[in-house]
């Protein structure tokens, strides 16, 4: 049994990375290999998922007396990711924020893979060049799913970002991205043919995610909306949520995704105490009807059956502006369709009122598309694996 070690951005108190990095890793152990995740995480992210921020600026001591004041909020769900990490995933003996100490791992595994994610997004406040595992030497190196964010393709004429981008990917023996955009971007600079594959949450049943998912919450029926800690910025998106449950009659269910969620409750949404992984699962799963902004808020709503639409912004031209993230997936299975453009101005109400009297999906033709892109998938990721052991 050969093995592999992965890094990724498993200590994130998202949902969708937690369970990115589940299934990435259980993925690994059905290929017949043993897959650790290198518990790696920079001390941008600890300070980004710190319940207590260590206190550098008057800021975090206004971010500290606000958790407090709404500690029967954000505890729970702080505790719980903490818990789920330590019991789901196997772990390396050591954990690590300097990228340095990272450089003997290359006696410990035989092969180790870079994904998912968002790790290879330059942008993101907590990248680090390991995620390209510039520290391995001698060792094959493998990427499945990285992504590089919903906009790399507004990149293309900065010379010294491709410049590198191709520096960091040099020496991988296999590259499989999430989205289209990061193919296309990529394909001229590295130095093997690289694919496009599925996220790892998608290579699972959902039978898989059966032993996580919390019991039902609410009683009856109900409309879930979730999206990551911008709601506060996009008030109107929210708005219209509202409008659109009380037209059809459903309480409005959402998750604690960061300190801007607690506006919420001004709307009357009914937010979960403990909003980690078990309860996502749990909420989205058994859901009458899913609004989501979210990239695995749409996997699970796929995933699972249920009829969602994705609010998205509009262009000066008025077309959808969607970003590279949640346009390949829609793509890929074919559900086009399921935007919704979202105004800032309030004046998109209507226009949902209009165009969601039934929010009911034919999802055969996207299984059977999900399903011959799965196989190929696993194909990329099996080939990449028993080539990086040859």
């Amino acid at each position: 049994m050969s093995r592999i070690a992965l890094i990724t951005y498993h200590r994130a108190h998202n949902s969708g990375s937690f369970l990115q990095a589940y299934a990435m890793q259980r993925v690994i152990g059905r290929l017949g290999h043993r897959c650790d995740v290198i518990d790696f995480s920079t001390p941008r992210q600890q300070y980004l998922y710190a319940l207590y921020k260590p206190v550098h600026a008057p800021k975090d001591l206004v971010k500290n007396v606000y958790t407090w004041c709404n500690r029967a909020t954000f505890r729970p769900r702080h505790d719980e990711f903490e818990r789920l990490i330590a019991a789901e995933l196997r772990l390396t003996r050591d954990r690590y924020e300097d990228p340095s100490a990272l450089a003997g791992l290359d006696a410990d595994y035989d092969a180790f893979v870079s994904g998912g994610d968002q790790i290879w997004n330059m942008d993101a406040w907590d990248y680090s060049d390991a995620y390209f595992l510039d520290f391995v030497h001698g060792r094959p190196k493998i990427a499945y799913a990285a992504s590089m964010g919903g906009h790399i393709s507004d990149k293309q004429a900065d010379p010294a970002l491709a410049e590198r981008y191709r520096t960091l990917t040099a020496g991988y023996r296999a590259i499989g991205v999430r989205e289209d955009d990061a193919r296309e971007y990529l394909a001229p600079l590295a130095d093997v043919p690289v694919e496009r594959v599925l996220d790892p949450t998608m290579l699972l049943d959902v039978a898989d995610y059966e032993r996580l998912r919390a019991p039902r919450i609410p009683d009856g029926p109900y409309l879930f909306y979730y999206a990551i800690d911008s709601i506060g910025a996009a008030p109107a998106q929210a708005l219209a949520v509202r409008r659109y449950a009380r037209r059809v009659g459903l309480p409005v269910y959402a998750m604690v995704t960061g300190n801007r969620s607690l506006w919420l409750k001004r709307l009357g949404f009914r937010l979960v105490p403990r909003s980690g992984p078990r309860e996502f699962l749990s909420l989205i799963s058994r859901a009458e009807r899913v609004v989501t902004s979210s990239f695995h808020g749409t996997v699970f709503s796929i995933m699972y059956g249920r009829p969602f639409r994705v609010p998205c912004p509009l262009r000066a031209d008025g077309s959808p502006d969607v970003d590279g993230r949640m346009g390949t997936l829609l793509d890929v299975c074919g559900l086009e369709g399921r935007l919704m453009p979202v105004r800032s101005d309030g004046r998109h109400a209507e226009a949902w009122d209009a165009d969601m009297p039934d929010m009911s999906i034919d999802y055969a033709p996207a299984y059977e598309r999900l399903e011959l892109e799965r196989a190929r998938s696993l194909r990329f990721l099996r080939d990449a694996l028993d080539g990086g052991m040859g």
